[in-house]
This record gives structure tokens, C-alpha cells and sequence, in this order.
């Protein structure tokens, strides 16, 4: 069990894992505790468990303002904090599979860009959270116009918000 209080120190940084390279590793004492990454939809969080760990021994509750994780029948569970956002707790799961176990939030409000997975847990500085706003708003782009690519695009100035950018974004 990993016990994070707020006097400690705590660093968020990017990995090279994840669908585009997204991810980003919190850390608490130079353990990473979990990666995390997000897009206009969801939020997934990613921790590797100790070797034997099965699912069933697993037990995990999503609420929206909520994340709860432990071992069934331990006196403390490893997570048990706020989300950084809203939640959809009934779009929301986890599995775990090839020994990492994956968290998937789903967002209550398309397009918000969270600070960090956790409330007040490895917020994102300034240089990675204009990154995390062009990686949305590209997939906004993308997704409202396909068949365009928009790998390549460039930002002149600050990346606006993808959540409310033209009126926002529609749910499809």
C-alpha cells in the first residue's frame, strides 16, 4: 500500500507508453504509483501490481467524484481519492490484463482537460498541460472532420480549450 500525503513529494512526467506516446508517470518517493493518460472522452489510469496479483483479488469501485483500489479484504486500499474531473461511473471499468491493470474513467464533460488523473496528484505543469490541450484539440479536429489529417497541424500562440473551442464539442 502506498500512502500519499500532501507533505510529501510527488512528480508527473511523461513516459513513451501509450497510444500516441501520452502517457504520464506519477511518482511518490521515486516510485512510480501509476501512468495515466486522457482524451476527449476518457481518462485511463495504468499500474503494474505486485507479481501473482489476479484480478479476482482485485477490488475497485468508480464513482463520479471517486476511485477506490485494494486488495479484497485489506484494512487500507492503494487508491482511495478524488478524481481530478466528473465522472461517468456507469461508462466507467477496469480489467487487468498481461499484468497491468487499466482504469478507464469515462469523462462527464467531453473535451475537459484534467490537470492530473487524482485530485491535487502530479498536476501538470504548464509546458505539458498546453501539450495535453493540442493532443485534444487535434483529436477533436480529427474527429469532427475525417479523413483530414491533422498530425502535423501546428498552434500559433496558446492552444484553446478543446472543450469549448466553436461553439465546444457535441457528443456523437
Amino acid at each position: 500500500s502506498v500512502s500519499i500525503s500532501s507533505t510529501t513529494t510527488t512528480t508527473t512526467t511523461p513516459t513513451p507508453k501509450g497510444k500516441e506516446g501520452h502517457r504520464l508517470k506519477f511518482e511518490h518517493g521515486g516510485q512510480t504509483v501509476y501512468e495515466w493518460e486522457q482524451t476527449l472522452e476518457d481518462v485511463s489510469i495504468y499500474i503494474t501490481p505486485p507479481p501473482g496479483v489476479k484480478a479476482s483479488m482485485l477490488h475497485c469501485t468508480i464513482t463520479p467524484s471517486h476511485l477506490t483500489l485494494g486488495l479484497k479484504g485489506a484494512p487500507h486500499p492503494f487508491i482511495d481519492e478524488a478524481t481530478a474531473g466528473p465522472v461517468k461511473a456507469a461508462e466507467s471499468f477496469w480489467t487487468l490484463e498481461d499484468g497491468e491493470l487499466h482504469i478507464l474513467l469515462q469523462k462527464a464533460s467531453k473535451g475537459e482537460v484534467w490537470p492530473s488523473a487524482l485530485a491535487g496528484r502530479g498536476a501538470l505543469d504548464p509546458l505539458t498541460s498546453e501539450s495535453v490541450r493540442k493532443q485534444l484539440m487535434l483529436e477533436r479536429f480529427q474527429e469532427e472532420n475525417p479523413g483530414f489529417d491533422f498530425s502535423n497541424a501546428e498552434f500559433n500562440g496558446a492552444v484553446p480549450d478543446p472543450q469549448t473551442f466553436l461553439g465546444g464539442v457535441k457528443y456523437r
